[in-house]
């Protein structure tokens, strides 16, 4: 038993070596001899594969296309299929490499062959993206694609679609956006209610829309809610600090 972990564990490491190496051939043949000489469960085989993509992710010297080939190895080679985590990790390479569309692609993808439920922070990352790059237009597919995936957009979700509003030369529609999610109930929004940085999204957009008196009325709720949160947390005492030191 001893030898076989001490095989998995200097294959993983091997392939871990050549993939930063940019060989992403010699990663998936010293996995397809992991796989060999130890038979993991899934959970295993998932956690290894999961670090390996992230290491595809980061590395600059990871060539292209290489963390959605090792997320295709895993389910093909290794028998294991797929979990949000992995998706996620493969929607945030293709993300990171600037391939929006095929980001959106690939999640559309998932939630249609109903093998395993994409997360709203994957869909997030592309809503992001297209904001960046001024790109309104798929950062309001992106999110309608999140909606028929039947998922709850999130505090993000609203944040990165009234930047992409803004930066679009369209600050009142980030306001009305703004304005729907925030009234109670809210009106014509599905997802989590507005947070901190929501406002200072709507501060952005009322810049833009040259509103200084909302401007101040945003900073001042945005103060407020810092100052509450403080509150709450020093009620909380002991159980509300952070870890142990």
């Amino acid at each position: 038993m001893r030898a076989k972990s001490l095989a998995w564990a200097d294959a993983a490491h091997r392939a871990e070596g050549a993939l930063l190496n940019g060989n992403v051939n010699g990663a998936l043949r010293a996995l397809d001899e992991t796989a060999r000489n130890s038979r993991r469960s899934d959970d295993e085989v998932r956690a290894l594969y999961s670090r390996l993509m992230r290491v595809g992710r980061d590395s600059t010297d990871a060539p292209a296309g290489a963390v959605a080939r090792l997320h295709e190895h895993m389910q093909q080679a290794a028998g294991v299929g797929p979990s949000p985590a992995t998706v996620h990790l493969e929607v945030a390479a293709e993300v990171r490499r600037g391939r929006l569309e095929g980001a959106l692609a690939l999640l559309a993808a998932v939630a249609s062959g109903g093998l395993v439920a994409p997360s709203t922070g994957s869909f997030d990352l592309i809503v992001h993206a297209a904001a960046a790059r001024r790109n309104r237009l798929l950062a309001w597919h992106a999110y309608r694609a999140l909606r028929r995936a039947k998922l709850t957009p999130s505090a993000h979700t609203l944040n990165a679609l009234m930047k992409a509003e803004t930066r679009a030369r369209r600050p009142q529609a980030a306001l009305r956006l703004f304005a729907r999610a925030d009234a109670v109930p809210a009106r014509g929004w599905v997802g989590s209610p507005p947070d901190g940085w929501s406002l200072v999204g709507a501060m952005a957009a009322a810049a833009a829309a040259d509103e200084p008196e909302s401007v101040s009325l945003f900073f001042e709720r945005l103060l407020r809610s810092s100052s509450d949160e403080a509150v709450d947390g020093g009620n909380g005492g002991g159980n509300g600090g952070g870890g142990g030191g």
